[in-house]
């Protein structure tokens, strides 16, 4: 039986299972799930670590913080391989993935790191969801919301990692090797049991059915912005919508498009949430400064924009758990200068999240003002803005034509980043003549809004878009996603195998 530490701690700084399904060690017993998940407040704390480990998944933590050092940064892999970011040379592990080009160095890297806390952050839901219908004695609707919260963080973590590791995945190769499905508790390394990767359609099917029994269950009430950290049934909705477009794509299968375009439809009607149309919300709401004080620590933002569906904020509780992203440093990765021409010369995300940022370190380089200059800034999961892109593109691809409303999401979304007086003209359907003129311009205003926050590379692989390594070229497609790494082949005995375009 999986066990954990003491979890008085609400936000689990000392809530640590060092479990996952590669690993070869069995959890420390100090408290049983039965006085864990017993009751409410017990079973919120250990779903509270949930949410922190997925962040520690995508985006990592303080390298201070013993528990969450020497994680992986998910959200670096939607920049890299694109023209968005340039890397140092010294910077094997990312060189090898913008190369597609890997050692056995390289295998124990980034790649294992990602993998592992990808896991761990599964294995947290699964002891949830496992010890909640065990040995919950408390409301059974607020039972039902926390196992809906855990599945929901649980297909989160593995629609990133089959988007990753997936041979094929967002390719419309459904026979291919995705991840390992694991939906019971992790209950100690044992090499007979080791399980093999699932077929990437059916890790699809499991995210998709993860998803659909979470709406069913979360809260319908949209929150104030301070709290939406935790999931809603429009933050379910808007994930199943990505799930959809990133499945359906490449294979242009009309059914999950129709299905992407409903869930963001669904989404855009929802009371609660607004798209601020003023340039200044970049910098005020969305990625305000969050530069070192005099004082010694970092501002938590006080203001937030209600555009924002799911986040987590920069300081989960007061000054004693703060975190959030600080990987987009210029000594490690930078913004090469084709990434700000890609701008209008008054669009702000030019401007302000495009700059020269520390003065000290590579200075004729530039950096990303998201995620920049200080360890304790917001990460965002999901914001209005994909959500209109996703919905009008959807909507164009199911309809074989392009419509005023779909080029009215496209104008809201390019329109809000220019200050007043000096707004482009509006686009119109006149503007463009085919389908894939307006699909190419939706691409190219998504990676434009989007950039850093974990999609391009994505969107390149859905489109049938090359993705190349800027010195040698393209890449072959059998390697756009990523090789296991093989620690995990040969922790699992060879029941997980390689992805074909590495063996």
């Amino acid at each position: 039986m999986v066990t954990k530490k003491n979890i008085a701690c609400l936000f689990v700084c000392s809530l640590v299972m060092l479990v996952s399904c590669e690993l070869d060690y069995a959890p420390e017993n100090t408290l049983v799930d039965e006085k864990v998940y017993k009751n409410e407040k017990t079973a919120e704390a250990a779903l509270m670590g949930n949410y922190v480990r997925l962040n520690v998944f995508i985006a990592g933590a303080p390298q201070d913080q013993n528990n969450y050092a020497n994680t992986g940064y998910t959200y670096q892999l939607g920049d890299l391989t694109t023209e968005n970011f340039a890397i140092r040379e010294n910077m094997t592990g990312y060189l090898a993935i913008e190369k597609g080009e890997f050692s056995s160095t390289e295998h124990d890297g980034v790649l294992k790191n990602i993998w592992h806390w990808g896991y761990n952050a599964i294995d947290f839901s699964n002891n949830i969801i496992s010890g909640i219908k065990r040995y919950g004695q408390y409301n059974e609707a607020m039972e039902r919301q926390h196992i809906a919260e855990a599945k929901f963080i649980r297909a989160y973590v593995y629609f990133y990692l089959l988007a990753a590791y997936g041979d094929q995945a967002l390719l419309g190769n459904d026979s291919g090797d995705g991840v390992v499905l694991c939906l019971e508790p992790y209950n100690g390394y044992n090499p007979d049991n080791a399980l093999g990767r699932s077929s990437n359609a059916a890790v699809w099917e499991q995210i998709i059915q993860d998803l659909e029994e979470a709406i069913t269950d979360l809260p319908v009430s949209v929150p104030d912005v301070k709290s939406r950290i935790r999931a809603n049934k429009a933050a379910a909705q808007a994930l199943l919508s990505r799930v959809y477009l990133y499945k359906g794509t490449f294979t242009n299968d009309l059914a999950e498009l129709e299905l992407s375009r409903d869930l963001a439809s669904a989404v855009l009607k929802t009371t609660g949430y607004t798209f601020p149309t003023s340039s200044t919300e970049f910098s005020t709401a969305l990625f305000p400064s969050n530069e070192y004080s005099q004082s010694g620590s970092y501002p938590d933002p006080t203001t937030r924009s209600n555009e924002l569906i799911f986040y987590q904020p920069s300081r989960l509780y007061a000054d004693d758990y703060p975190s959030g992203i600080n990987y987009y440093r210029k000594n490690t990765l930078y913004v090469p200068s084709t990434m700000k021409d890609l701008y209008d010369e008054n669009d702000v995300r030019r401007s302000y999240l495009i700059w020269r940022g520390s003065q000290n370190d590579n200075v004729k380089d530039s950096t990303t003002m998201k995620y920049s200059g200080g360890e304790y800034n917001d990460v965002i999961y999901m914001r209005m803005a994909e959500v209109k892109l996703t919905y009008a593109e959807t909507l164009v691809r199911t309809q074989n034509s392009v419509s005023e409303e779909a080029v009215g999401h496209l104008n809201d979304v390019h329109q809000r980043a220019y200050p007043e007086g000096m707004k482009p003209e509006l686009y119109t359907t006149a503007d463009f003549p085919t389908v894939e003129s307006f699909l190419k311009a939706v691409l190219k205003e998504r990676n434009r809004e989007l950039a850093y926050e974990g999609h391009y590379r994505w969107d390149l692989m859905r489109t049938n878009n090359l993705l190349e390594d800027k010195k040698l070229g393209a890449i072959e497609k059998t390697r756009w996603n990523l090789p296991v790494s093989d620690f995990e082949i040969r922790i699992s005995d060879g029941k997980i195998k390689q992805n074909t375009g590495f063996n």
